[in-house]
């Protein structure tokens, strides 16, 4: 090979240069910097061969260590790496950290192989028009290379293949100076370069056909011919090939004296030789005529690479659950697309999640890709490291646009990726590709309602859609927002014009048969799902099918491994696996949830894979989860109630241990639908006991939330599930309970039967404790009914029987609620003496409720005897313990009575401030009665007026 220019990089002299095109160098103004042993080096050329591509620190470790790493191994790596960045003094900042590894972003020109590839791009754009231009480009690439690229690293897989890649553009660029070469008329000068070409490189059918033009020009026409005979003998014998008709046609010129063989008349004719144009290879599928939605997602895809750094592989990852419409939405984008890119558009399905088929091996993917380019068969080599070598080499100076389709992993798409950012990468793909360096994640959700109507109404129909609004918002949500669903839905009403969408929607509100609905022809939602399913390994199946028995809307680690009877670890690993999969959704951090289509199909495998033994004992080990957890967390918000026996929990259900009354409430504002759920399940179960002490449970925190609705429902089941049991202990309680909530929503007569039950009860079975508790529930009862005098014996007969059990601290609150009843009998003194003296005794005995009620019911005795002020200082003290309790429903009356105060000072401002506070919180509890009364008060005040005190 003759002598070519030496390399004179641009840009800036004193920043740093790598040099891999020969000896690996960096040098920094001028000077080659000494970096030490191998394996630093190694790491520098790794970083290097990536740039403008995040290395992860996994596979440094492996091509500085290989088997043999030591335990260590990341740290070093980050040692190596500061190591570096401090060599790199001033541009220290070109080596940056990533959270998947580490990221080397020269600037342009800086790496002597960007400059080459650059310059190969530049001569092969020329080629056709400017073959004089063309040819110094080329010229000016190949100058570039000092020796072989990367030749010290042969031993690393990964840069060894890099090398192949390299010295593959390299021959490339060769062929194209000679094609331009001979474009501008040269002959006989190239003789002796394509001689020693030929013998280098003999399965290059292009060089042996270079060889025989230079021959016929320099007027060898014999030599032309028998170069024809000797490439077809190496040909035929080493590669068991015979030759090419593009050879064989320049054979046939030379035997015919073929006069476009000789040197052309103008610079700028082109040669034989030169690549015949060829129509744009389009392999994708058609677009989607009624795609609807996605603008955000398609307007990031649509400025894909138009921000990226020169040197940045341009590559967008989409993923999302089955049906949610990846592939439509890479397809719609790279049609639009298509003219930044056009060298190519290839489409490949990689069959990731394809019935009956595995996924493609990247070296047979590689196969169809090439030669979708062009690439004859015989010049595509069997490693698939040498292959994908080849791939980007033949992408290094084209515009492509890849659209790799139903991904499997990873590791199935790396070796498809370009090697340069000329061409953009599409990959769709049910699993999260978080492994993937150097792409940009897109996850697909459902489709916002405004989107899922607009692609109903794009298949049936606007007029259609529009006649029964209504309707298709239903259909749409029993489609869960998921376009595949939306698309088979709709799709069925369209070819059935007897049915009106209000009849589909019923038909899909049918619980069992919601997943049968939606499928038509060889498209089916539920055959979607089974496809994910079926990719996953056994533990994450299990897991799966188990999510489907969980009875809650969500559920958390712990949770889940109580459910399946693992370690918190595995759990955390098989839901974080569901989640990459999106078989399984994250809406926060720590909690997972099953979309309601996939939740079905959960619980459908769940019957026919999983034992009915197994599913019973998954639901009895869940269940007793949220039972102890939530019996603990109602233990921590108020010690007062009477322990309960619980038993031991099943084998393998590890309850949560929470530290203090704050964590109790936080984790029951996030667990509560699950509690509620456990205890649904469990009456569905047939476990009684389990219903009555989730009740019970569940009661102190319903109470502190005001949700007394739900409350109810609790009891209810518990009063059921205890006769049932024939407990009449705790037939009382629940009729307590029932009393004790019916009483402050109005229902008088309801509360009263409970309430005189349950004194029955306890009187009847001896139970001194529980006959207190029912007469001061009766007491709190009559004082709804205002008929203190009443309330007054009840709540005497419930201190006294409080003090002959010896239960001091309900005997307080005994005694401030006579206070209460003395306070709206007129018995001011009275009333003030039972109140401070309570409060005092709260206050030794650290029981903050106490101490809280106390407070309001001193403010209640300023108010009734004129003193205001006295009041709000009283309810604002009380408040601060109801903040401090996050007891929301005393919270709103304490407000309630706070505005009241606030009114009698003429602070009308301060009034409507805290009514309108207390109102927000009622509404929020579902107490629409107590609501309104307090929002009776602000509109009798009207505009609120600032007033003075």
């Amino acid at each position: 090979m003759r002598a070519d220019s030496g390399y004179e990089p641009d840009g800036d002299a004193d920043g740093p240069r790598f040099q891999v095109l020969g000896p690996f160098e960096l040098r920094v103004r001028d000077r080659v910097l000494d970096l030490g042993g191998f394996r630093i080096r190694t790491l520098l050329a790794l970083l290097t061969a990536n740039a403008g591509r995040v290395t992860s620190v996994g596979t440094l470790v492996d091509a500085l260590w290989e088997a043999e790493a030591p335990r260590d191994a990341h740290r070093t790596v980050r040692s190596y790496v500061s190591r570096l960045r401090h060599s790199l003094v001033p541009a220290a900042e070109l080596i940056t950290t990533h959270p998947a590894g580490y990221l080397l972003q020269p600037p342009p020109d800086a790496v002597d192989a960007a400059r080459f590839e650059r310059l190969v791009a530049a001569g092969r754009r020329a080629l056709a028009t400017e073959p004089s231009t063309a040819a110094e480009q080329l010229t000016a690439a190949l100058g570039v290379w000092r020796g072989d690229a990367y030749a010290e690293f042969h031993d690393v897989p990964q840069l060894r293949a890099e090398a192949t890649r390299l010295h593959e553009l390299r021959l490339g660029a060769v062929e194209g100076r000679v094609d331009a070469e001979l474009a501008t008329g040269a002959g006989t000068v190239l003789v002796e370069e394509l001689t020693e070409l030929t013998r280098r490189h003999p399965g290059h059918e292009r060089l042996w056909g270079q060889l025989m033009i230079a021959l016929y020009r320099a007027g060898r026409q014999a030599d032309a011919l028998d170069t024809f005979a000797r490439a077809r003998t190496v040909l035929v014998e080493r590669f068991g090939l015979d030759p090419s008709p593009r050879l064989v046609e320049v054979h046939r010129r030379v035997l015919a004296n073929d006069s476009r063989l000789d040197a052309p008349a103008a610079p700028a004719a082109v040669t034989v030789r030169a690549e015949p144009a060829r129509p744009v290879r389009s392999d994708l599928p058609g677009d989607i005529a009624d795609f609807a939605g996605r603008r955000a997602e398609l307007d990031r895809l649509l400025g894909s690479g138009l921000d990226a750094p020169g040197l940045a592989l341009v590559i967008e990852a989409l993923d999302g659950m089955a049906g949610v419409g990846k592939t439509t939405l890479a397809v719609h984008a790279a049609h639009r697309l298509a003219e930044r890119y056009p060298d190519a558009q290839l489409f490949i399905d990689l069959h990731g999640h394809t019935p009956g088929q595995p996924p493609i091996d990247p070296a047979a993917a590689l196969d169809s890709l090439l030669r979708a380019l062009g690439v004859p068969g015989e010049r595509i080599p069997a490693d698939l490291d040498a292959r994908a070598a080849l791939w980007r080499a033949e992408l290094a100076a084209r515009s492509v646009l890849v659209l790799l389709d139903n991904a499997a992993d990873a590791a199935q798409v790396r070796p498809l990726l370009p090697g340069t950012a000329r061409s953009l990468t599409l990959i769709t793909s049910r699993r999260r590709l978080v492994d993937l360096e150097s792409a940009r994640t897109l996850s697909l959700d459902v489709l916002p309602v405004a989107d899922a109507v607009a692609l109903f109404a794009g298949v049936v129909g606007d007029e259609r859609a529009a006649a029964e609004a209504g309707a298709v918002l239903d259909v749409v949500e029993r489609c869960g927002h998921l376009p595949l669903a939306i698309r088979i839905a709709a799709a069925r009403l369209r070819s059935r014009p007897a049915w009106t969408v209000r009849y589909l929607a019923d038909r899909l509100g049918e619980a069992c048969s919601t997943l049968a609905e939606l499928s038509v022809g060889d498209r089916s939602v539920g055959a979607a799902f089974a496809l994910s399913y079926e990719r996953l390994d056994e533990p994450a199946r299990r897991m799966f099918r188990l999510l489907g028995v969980h009875p809650g809307p969500e559920i958390d680690v712990p949770a889940a491994a109580a459910l399946a009877g693992v370690s918190r670890t595995e759990a955390n690993e098989l839901l974080e696996g569901l989640v990459d999969d999106h078989l399984v959704q994250q809406p926060v951090t720590g909690r997972y949830r099953l979309h309601d289509l996939v939740r079905r199909h959960a619980c459908a495998v769940a019957l026919t894979e999983e034992p009915e033994p197994a599913r019973a004992e998954a639901l009895r080990r869940v269940v007793d989860f949220y039972l102890h957890t939530a019996y603990a967390a109602s233990r921590l918000l108020d010690q007062q109630h009477p322990p309960i026996d619980l038993g031991e929990p099943a084998v393998g259900c590890v309850p949560v241990a929470l530290p203090d009354d704050t964590a109790a409430m936080a984790w029951f504002d996030t667990n509560h639908r699950c509690v509620v759920a456990a205890r649904v399940a469990a009456g569905n179960a047939g476990r009684d006991t389990a219903v009555w002490q989730l009740a019970w449970t569940l009661d102190n925190y319903h109470y502190r939330r005001g949700h007394l609705h739900e409350n109810i429902a609790a009891w209810r089941a518990g009063l059921a599930a205890a006769e049932r049991l024939e407990n009449a202990g705790v037939q009382a309680r629940a009729h307590r309970r029932l009393g004790l909530v019916y009483a402050p929503l109005g229902r008088r007569e309801e509360a009263m039967r409970h309430l005189n039950r349950s004194l029955a009860l306890s009187e009847r079975i001896g139970d001194t404790l529980g006959q207190a508790g029912a007469h001061f529930v009766l007491a709190l009862a009559w004082t709804h009914q205002d008929d203190d005098r009443r309330a007054l014996a009840h709540v005497t007969s419930a201190r006294d029987l409080y003090r002959e059990v010896g239960d001091e601290k309900w005997e307080t609150r005994a005694l401030s609620m006579m206070g209460a009843c003395h306070t709206r009998l007129g018995h001011h003194d009275r009333a003030r003496a039972y109140c401070e003296s309570a409060l005092a005794r709260c206050r030794e005995q650290g029981d903050v409720y106490g101490q809280a009620d106390s407070l309001d019911n001193l403010g209640a005795i300023a108010a009734g005897t004129g003193d205001s002020a006295g009041a709000l200082r009283h309810y604002e003290r009380a408040l601060g313990h109801w903040y401090r309790l996050d007891n929301t429903y005393r919270q709103a009356a304490t407000l309630t009575a706070m505005g009241d105060a606030h009114q009698g000072l003429r602070r009308s401002g301060q009034a409507r401030a805290a009514w309108q506070r207390a109102a927000a919180l009622y509404r929020a509890q579902n107490l629409d009665e107590a609501a309104r009364d307090v929002e009776a008060r602000l509109s009798r005040t009207g505009p609120a007026v600032t007033s003075r005190a």
